[in-house]
């Protein structure tokens, strides 16, 4: 494993294949470092600990094993470890991400525009999730044909990237309808009247065929994933408000189902977790 971001170690360490490049690194806590991702797009996950990061001199945050990073060619990343960390890098060959687009753009009928790169953040849904985890059950397997495989799945997972990442929601609607459900409950974080039953109709399905398709590709059900998403926000928010501002604006008619459920996911309540952040970075 690399045990820092030098570069040197980056083009000497690892398993390339044809279509992508697996870096695996292990990073002490309190270890601080800025790293490029140079020519190639990269997906960046976790597999133990976390990361406090801030992209290109913007977006700053914390993520850790439930999340990923997709971060564009020539991106600069300054990082902290507050804990020790394992990660894996995928670093995503040109050729493949030009394939995967074109099929896309055939596929639907629409043109994938990356002019913008933006940085992706998100959490793992469960196809990607799994399609990780077949690239690493392969990376250390002892299969001649390892190297093959890896470039089957890893087609698989860039045409998942792009295909949720890339497309409007108005190209892959009835394709997609989980992605058109994450969609909306990201578009509707704080409306607390958001129901399953409205987002079915828009989709012309059933809440029954729904909620099962939806915990399938996600591992949580439609209510159970808003959730998710309020709290991730609230952690973002508590920075600069207070619990009860928080609860409001993020829809929770009462403030102790808030917390309850805020240290349910976190194991602290939304005061711990202020006071441990600003401890932590000496607010």
């Amino acid at each position: 494993m690399i045990q820092n971001f030098d570069r040197y170690f980056e083009k000497n360490d690892g398993i390339e294949t044809d279509y992508i490049k697996i870096l695996y690194y292990d990073l002490a806590k309190d270890y601080k470092a800025t790293y490029k991702s140079y020519q190639y797009t990269r997906l960046c996950t976790i597999v133990e600990g976390s990361k406090h990061v801030k992209i290109n001199d913007g977006n700053e945050f914390t993520y850790s094993t439930s999340d990923f990073i997709l971060l564009p060619p020539n991106s600069s990343v300054k990082m902290e470890m507050k804990e020790d960390t394992k990660a894996i890098v995928y670093e995503i060959n040109d050729k493949l991400l030009d394939d995967m687009i074109k099929r896309i753009e055939h596929q639907f009928e629409y043109e994938v525009t990356t002019a913008d790169k933006p940085v992706v953040r998100n959490q793992l849904m469960a196809q990607i999730k799994s399609q990780i985890e077949r690239i690493n059950a392969y990376s250390m397997s002892q299969d001649p044909n390892k190297e093959f495989l890896i470039d089957l799945v890893s087609q698989e997972m860039v045409y998942t990237l792009i295909k949720n990442y890339k497309l409007p929601l108005r190209a892959r609607k009835k394709e997609e309808p989980v992605a058109y459900a994450v969609q909306c409950l990201k578009d509707h974080l704080s409306d607390s009247d958001m129901t399953v039953n409205e987002i079915a109709y828009e989709l012309n399905m059933s809440p029954s065929n729904l909620i099962p398709l939806f915990k399938k590709a996600t591992g949580l059900t439609p209510k159970a994933y808003h959730n998710l998403l309020k709290i991730n926000k609230a952690k973002e928010l508590l920075l600069h408000k207070n619990v009860s501002e928080v609860s409001y604006d993020l829809g929770f008619e009462s403030i102790s189902y808030f917390i309850k459920l805020f240290k349910h996911h976190l194991g602290l309540t939304p005061k711990q977790y202020t006071m441990k952040y600003k401890q932590d970075h000496l607010i």
